[in-house]
């Protein structure tokens, strides 16, 4: 097991026996030496491991057992091995369904724990969820990126007016429309906006403009956003969108561009938004490099 015994000790000290989401053990925020590539998170009563790079069958073999000797109430495990653009997805332990349903923030989600790569929600942010949370009362939101809309099922269990989120996959905001009837929430007062967002803001301005934003897009996705090239493009939109004294949450998940680059752009493309501050990284997300992990900034507009 050599360093791997690390992992064990850090996700048994984390478990839970209650239906909870969380990061386990993160090594790709370079905190435990020579453990980089791996990350374990825990979806209700189901493990998730996964490499980001190749490892012998053996040593997943043995971190399996060892996670199971130590945690004897996993459901199940699934393995995913991550190589460049490959991945591939295996439960090697117990029977871990398509679909199940994890907490965080005291709301419940839909997670495809087999899926490769993302499986429905994501975790780093969580704690910006909870921060918006205490200002969305009455308040229109708009959700850009939005995946499987968790800031959009947040935001509606703490009051806010209406939301409409925007994402160019129609599937994962089919997804997100079920968390919503997960949570027992009107789903009258969300819009879903199934299209590229480039080519849809008369779609989106029609329902502003907005008293909270937020801009959490992909890191590099090819042929729909290059945040080099991409950004810009978004931020120039705030006069339409915006209210006055709006609340603008702005992420960037780039290795490779810094906390500069977010008040560069910011003061390039939207002036009128002053800087207000930066979160700090979750919790249970550390990195040894914060330059190089997940950026996130409230700004407050005009």
């Amino acid at each position: 097991m050599s360093n791997y015994s690390t992992v064990v000790v850090e996700c048994a000290s984390k478990w839970s026996k209650s239906n909870q989401a969380r990061r386990l053990f993160h090594g790709r925020g370079h905190t435990f030496p020579g453990l980089e590539h791996v990350t374990v998170t825990a979806w209700a009563a189901y493990l998730q491991i996964v490499f980001h790079q190749p490892v012998e069958n053996s040593v997943v073999d043995d971190l399996v057992d060892a996670l199971c000797s130590e945690i004897t109430d996993v459901a199940g495990v699934v393995v995913q091995q991550r190589a460049g653009r490959g991945t591939q997805s295996k439960v090697v332990r117990g029977d871990v369904p398509d679909e199940v349903v994890a907490a965080e923030g005291g709301l419940d989600y839909w997670i495809q724990p087999t899926r490769n790569q993302n499986v429905g929600l994501f975790l780093d942010m969580g704690h910006v969820r909870q921060d918006i949370a205490l200002e969305v009362e009455g308040k229109k939101v708009l959700n850009l990126f939005a995946y499987t809309c968790a800031f959009s099922v947040s935001a509606l269990h703490h009051g806010a007016a209406s939301v409409v989120n925007n994402d160019m996959s129609r599937n994962a905001l089919e997804l997100g429309n079920r968390n919503h009837q997960l949570n027992g929430q009107d789903t009258r007062r969300v819009r879903m906006i199934p299209h590229n967002l480039f080519k849809s803001w008369w779609k989106i301005r029609q329902f502003g403009p907005y008293d909270v934003i937020i801009i959490d897009p992909p890191t590099n996705q090819r042929g729909s956003f290059v945040a080099e090239k991409s950004y810009g493009q978004v931020l120039k939109r705030l006069s339409e969108l915006a209210n006055p004294d709006a609340t603008i949450i702005a992420s960037l998940n780039s290795p490779f561009l810094g906390s500069d680059f977010l008040h560069n752009q910011m003061a390039r493309w939207a002036p009128e938004a002053a800087f207000v501050s930066q979160y700090p990284l979750h919790l249970d997300f550390p990195d040894a490099f914060p330059e190089r992990a997940l950026k996130v900034m409230k700004f407050k507009y005009g």
